[in-house]
């Protein structure tokens, strides 16, 4: 899928896993004959978010456009600052943005661009 921002999305997401794992899984990653697919930053994962609507709790929805229409929470590349042991999600299903320990195991979905 291709967005607005000019960012390719991986389609099917490969599954939960730890951190280290996911940007592994990124950096090796060949798919549609292209293989500079990477874990998105925070930043990059917020623009599937719909920031002008906002559902009855006051979150914001998935973007209409965005083709995979799961509420997981996944992984991003960026870690956070105050704790360098755990790194950004972004939990789809409330629109949390979220730090957790890098040893969890949470959704990937990679993207180049």
């Amino acid at each position: 899928m291709l967005s607005p921002e000019g960012l390719e999305w991986q389609y099917e997401s490969p599954g939960e896993m730890r951190w280290q794992q996911a940007l592994d899984y990124a950096a090796a990653l060949a798919l549609n004959d292209k293989s500079d697919w990477r874990l998105p930053t925070l930043a990059e994962l917020e623009t599937l978010l719909d920031r002008t609507q906002s559902r009855s709790d006051g979150r914001a929805p998935m973007r209409e456009d965005v083709p995979f229409r799961d509420l997981r929470s996944y992984w991003s590349c960026t870690t956070f600052e105050r704790d360098t042991k755990t790194a950004w999600i972004l939990m789809f299903d409330g629109a949390y943005l979220l730090s957790y320990p890098k040893g969890n195991r949470y959704w990937v979905r990679c993207v180049r661009g």
